[in-house]
Parts: C-alpha cells; sequence; structure tokens
C-alpha cells in the first residue's frame, strides 16, 4: 500500500467527525508531519479529502469519497492489492465462519505488512459486526519472551497476588484482556517448543 493511500485510509477511519490534522495522522502512522500534509493537499485536489480551519487545519473524507469507500476495509485492500486478493478473501472467510470465526496465522517475511493486515481483519470484523466495535485489539510480541516460558505463561494467562516475588495484586493476562476481541500473536515462530 503506499503512502498517500495508508493516510487515506487511516482518515477514513478516524473517530473524530473533524477529521484529523496532519500531525495527528503522521504521529499515528510514523510518517514525516511534511509528508504527509503534502498528501493531504493532493488528496484535496483530487476530491477525496476536504479540509477546514487554520492552524490547526483539520482533514476529513469528503462526502463523495465515503460513497466511493463504501467497500469494507478488506475490499478497499483488495482492490489496491490485487495480488493478495485470495489471501483477502480467505481472511474474510475465516472471520466470517460460524458461529464465532476461525483462528488465524498470518505467514510472510519480516516487513511484508502482516501486523498491518492483522490489523484490517480486525476493523473488517467490527464493520462486519462479527466483533462489537469497541472490542480489544491486543497485540504481544512473542520474541521479547523467547528465552523465559515462564514469563510467557504469566503474560498470557495472568497472575494471582503472592504467586511470586513482587506480585503485589492480581493483574489479568493477555487472554482475559482480549476476550470478545483479538489477540494478535506477533513473532510466534520465535518461541520454543516449551512457550
Amino acid at each position: 500500500m503506499k503512502r498517500i493511500e495508508k493516510i487515506f485510509f487511516e482518515l477514513n477511519h478516524c473517530p473524530s467527525e473533524r477529521g484529523a490534522t496532519a500531525g495527528e495522522l503522521a504521529e499515528k502512522l510514523g510518517l514525516s508531519r511534511a509528508n504527509v500534509s503534502n498528501d493531504l493537499n493532493c488528496l484535496c485536489k483530487e476530491g477525496k479529502v476536504c479540509k477546514s480551519g487554520t492552524k490547526p487545519v483539520y482533514y476529513r473524507p469528503s462526502q463523495s469519497a465515503k460513497r466511493q469507500n463504501s467497500d469494507n476495509i478488506l475490499d478497499m485492500f483488495a482492490k489496491s492489492n490485487p495480488s493478495l486478493f485470495h489471501c483477502v478473501e480467505q481472511a474474510k472467510a475465516a472471520v466470517l465462519y460460524p458461529p464465532h470465526g476461525m483462528h488465524m496465522m498470518l505467514f510472510g517475511e519480516t516487513g511484508v505488512g502482516k501486523s498491518m493486515f492483522a490489523e484490517m481483519i480486525y476493523h473488517y470484523a467490527c464493520e462486519s459486526g462479527h466483533l462489537v466495535d469497541n472490542a480489544p485489539f491486543v497485540v504481544f510480541n512473542c520474541a521479547d519472551y523467547s528465552d523465559n516460558p515462564q514469563l510467557l505463561v504469566s503474560q498470557l494467562m495472568g497472575t494471582k497476588k503472592g504467586a511470586y516475588t513482587g506480585a503485589d495484586a492480581d493483574r489479568p493476562g493477555l487472554l482475559e484482556k482480549a476476550d470478545g476481541g483479538v489477540l494478535f500473536l506477533d513473532e510466534v515462530h520465535r518461541l520454543p517448543p516449551q512457550g
């Protein structure tokens, strides 16, 4: 996905009615504010984005762009990345599988966008009504715990007060925090067999 497409995608999923500033979008996407501002102005010229206010300037999708983007998030992604059409269709089928969807495992080289695709799948599940709008999306990087299976278990399952030195309160695990939503286990292949 090109930078300008990422910016437009993020703007379309901005929860605020007033829109977002170039600075807010740049921070969220980890991009340069100048590049984001330039791309937003290009989108304005194309009629896809409207801007309002001065210092700060707020950008939001135009009404015609909203009508054009009535497709769900995964369909929009498949249109801009036709080589991933089959992957998108499989992800949609897994989300829609009765009664509560299926677990998924995303494979790919480092840096190809598995995390971004997982977040898109989550948004699709919310859009399609299979998850509530405020369902949790919990990301856990397993690589940080590859050498410590005990700590991994306590992160996933939680801990009880007094279970070990320093455990002065009950702490819910990631499984509990992600209940009713999505738990994305990033870099799961780095875990040892004990993990």
